[in-house]
């Protein structure tokens, strides 16, 4: 993969609802943790991630095709402080989990432990979670 596909020409976003004021009040700059987490994946030569975006009550969120070779490898969710509490999260993710590929969930650090129960105690068997830290995303605020 060149340079994650020629400086983030891989990268396909998609925003899918009107995310307009709810996007701008978001505590952190999610846009950026997903072209930090790009830019890690394409350290690895063959490895690229298609992005999606969205917005809920909960606040902004992504998911994320992993491919290897073109060939899909796993899903990403990378959540904001609030976004991984929305009501079909558990649905989401245990939808992911079985297409028995890697799933990830990234939420922020403040909230590991408490996403950590939610998820495993709703019966999220095949999910890794994660925090920002363990992954080496910096987290930047919005500029308003």
């Amino acid at each position: 993969m060149l340079g994650v596909c020629a400086a983030m020409t891989c990268m396909r976003a998609t925003y899918n609802t009107q995310a307009s004021q709810a996007m701008a009040m978001a505590a952190v700059d999610l846009m950026d943790l997903v072209e930090q987490r790009m830019k890690d994946m394409g350290e690895e030569e063959r490895v690229e991630a298609e992005a999606t975006f969205f917005m809920s009550d909960s606040g902004p969120w992504s998911f994320m095709i992993v491919r290897d070779d073109d060939e899909v490898i796993g899903f990403e969710f990378i959540e904001t402080e609030n976004s991984w509490r929305r009501p079909e999260v558990i649905e989401e993710y245990n939808a992911a989990a079985d297409s028995d590929l890697e799933v990830l969930v990234v939420v922020p650090d403040e909230v590991l432990i408490e996403a950590t129960k939610m998820i495993y105690q709703s019966g999220g068997v095949g999910i890794t979670i994660s925090s920002y830290h363990a992954m080496e995303l910096s987290p930047r605020p919005l500029a308003s």
